[in-house]
């Protein structure tokens, strides 16, 4: 079996599950959207998401994280149950996108890449960064490979207190456990896959990027949005947010206002409108 795969770990992110629902729908994805439950989510839940003719899974109770590190991890601190995802061995292969994602075209052909191809996401802005970005991973589950993931935690927290961190999140057990990631080259996909909607202008203006029903060259399509940050598009005073932040960096916004716009339309065609 394959899918598509997302998370919701808290209430919170369930508008974005429902959008991430419907762009897949709109771009005609050749497999369903199956949505990982985790165990703190209200059966409530269950019945809303079936509505939408998705397909659940429920977690187990979520992996054991030290307390105090989870508290200052922020909104980070809710992703762990998605290490679960690399033990669904129902599935064959999946493609896992995070529930803040809005994807503009048909990425069927992600399920042909092989084992964690991803995107070191914001590379072109940020060269220096090159480790995976965990909001949108080619997965082929195996047995006991959810375990071996989470015992990297130690190993994981001692490598961000050697750089001065106090905050960890999935990414970095996913990381700690492929540290040959970055020379992987096989495995690196183009950032058009994971873009963050922050980057959208830098990438468009000045790296050759383009939208879809845009003229440009294949390799640099925009396939799939991702609104990074705590402050999400469906919240409640997003619009306010988003105006105020781009006020204070002072710089050209257009493509990512359009972005904006494409999701709040998204947010009205399923009847939602900054719920939360």
């Amino acid at each position: 079996m394959r899918a598509y795969v997302t998370l919701l770990s808290t209430m919170s992110y369930l508008p974005g599950v429902i959008v991430l629902c419907e762009s897949l729908r709109r771009v005609k994805a050749g497999y369903p959207l199956c949505v990982a439950v985790s165990s703190n989510i209200p059966a409530s839940a269950d019945e809303l998401l079936r509505q939408k003719n998705l397909h659940i899974i429920r977690l187990p109770p979520g992996i054991e994280i030290p307390e105090t590190l989870k508290k200052k991890s922020g909104h980070w601190g809710n992703t762990f149950d998605k290490i679960y995802l690399f033990g669904l061995t129902e599935f064959e292969k999946l493609v896992y996108l995070d529930s803040d994602m809005m994807v503009l075209t048909n990425i069927d052909e992600l399920f042909d890449k092989p084992h964690m191809s991803a995107v070191a996401a914001g590379r072109t802005v940020n060269p220096h960064w090159d480790r995976l970005n965990s909001g949108l991973m080619v997965i082929e589950p195996a047995p006991q490979l959810t375990e071996k993931i989470a015992a990297t935690l130690e190993k994981a927290i001692f490598q961000l207190q050697l750089q001065g961190h106090e905050s960890i999140g999935d990414q970095d057990l996913i990381n700690a456990y492929y540290p040959e990631w970055p020379f992987s080259k096989v495995l690196h996909l183009d950032e058009g896959y994971n873009m963050f909607y922050s980057n959208m202008d830098i990438c468009v203006n000045q790296h050759g990027y383009y939208l879809p029903d845009t003229s440009g060259e294949q390799a640099r399509l925009v396939r799939v949005v991702h609104f990074v940050g705590r402050h999400k598009p469906w919240m409640k005073w997003a619009g306010f947010r988003y105006f105020f932040n781009t006020l204070k960096r002072r710089r050209a916004t257009k493509w990512e206002r359009t972005t904006f716009g494409m999701y709040n339309r998204l947010l009205k065609s399923v009847g939602l409108v900054q719920v939360s």
